[in-house]
């Protein structure tokens, strides 16, 4: 989640958020002030390599990290291709937030963006499907869609499970399975009971 370059504002509000954690809080487990936190999430101060280095930990330490990062640390620590992409619609971008090391090295090489390589066009494809049917306003559980991979790949399914980080941003999980089992994509409704309709 911490890269070099990134809006350091909107990001640690966001973790933040994720952690559900007041700024007061914030500052006592990376050892700053409540001031600082404020000014850093105003845009006014940039974070120090330190604090850089704290947030970090508080991220991947499985005490503190938000459900949201669990996912970001599953996805980087699975032994199977997968992968969680966010889809940014005002400028097409479809930003690669985690992917395993066998999906790096498989499929995606060093793309940070399914829009970096024209052989991940069947998985953009995918991902416009998807929020098309609904995952943005929580109507799909999960999705499942063939793809045929770049190169003499043998065609595979790819499982995807919309996820939310608790900050109001929507993502998509992506696993790659080697059996194929839907001829489309086949897309799971969210089912809302009778006493949840009401």
């Amino acid at each position: 989640m911490l890269a070099v370059e990134m809006d350091w504002a909107k990001n640690v509000r966001a973790l933040r958020q994720r952690l559900n954690l007041k700024q007061s809080a914030m500052a006592q487990l990376v050892g700053v002030s409540q001031t600082y936190i404020s000014r850093l999430e105003a845009g006014i101060v940039a974070p120090t390599d330190a604090l850089i280095a704290a947030l970090t930990r508080l991220t991947r330490d499985p005490r503190t990290r938000s459900p949201y990062d669990d996912i970001l640390a599953l996805v980087e620590y699975s032994p199977f291709p997968c992968f969680l992409v966010r889809y940014e619609p005002p400028d097409a971008r479809y930003a690669i937030e985690a992917v395993s090391p066998l999906m790096r090295t498989t499929y995606l090489g060093e793309a940070g963006d399914l829009t970096d390589r024209d052989a991940l066009t069947g998985l953009r494809d995918h991902v416009d499907a998807i929020c098309e049917a609904g995952a943005r306003e929580g109507r799909v559980a999960a999705a499942r869609i063939p793809w045929d991979p770049p190169g003499t790949a043998p065609r595979c399914e790819v499982h995807y499970v919309p996820v939310r980080d608790g900050a109001g941003g929507c993502y998509l999980h992506g696993c790659i399975a080697d059996t194929v089992t839907v001829e489309g994509v086949e897309i799971i409704p969210v089912e809302i009971g009778e006493a949840d309709a009401d």
